[in-house]
């Protein structure tokens, strides 16, 4: 999977998790801008993703997940591995 297939992927459960329709996938997005991000909101897309890809991060993956980019980057390693 590439990474504009992943954002593809990620905008939808994202626009429906944090409540926002319009919401637009960056590598930067994380709690510092986005208000809807709290620690539950960051968990169930966490969840959707996993349950969407196949995939199970590991706890140390999951604390270096500060922002979008970051879930991004994890999540291609986990497919493409």
């Amino acid at each position: 999977m590439t990474r504009t297939e992943l954002i593809a992927t990620i905008q939808p459960l994202a626009r429906q998790i944090f409540s926002s329709p319009d919401l637009e996938i960056t590598d930067q997005l994380g709690p510092a801008n986005l208000p809807a991000w709290t620690s539950l909101t960051f968990t169930q897309l966490l969840t959707a993703l996993e349950d969407t890809l196949n995939i199970k991060y590991k706890m140390m993956e999951i604390i270096k997940m500060q922002n979008m980019g970051a879930i991004i980057d994890i999540t291609l390693h986990h497919l493409n591995a």
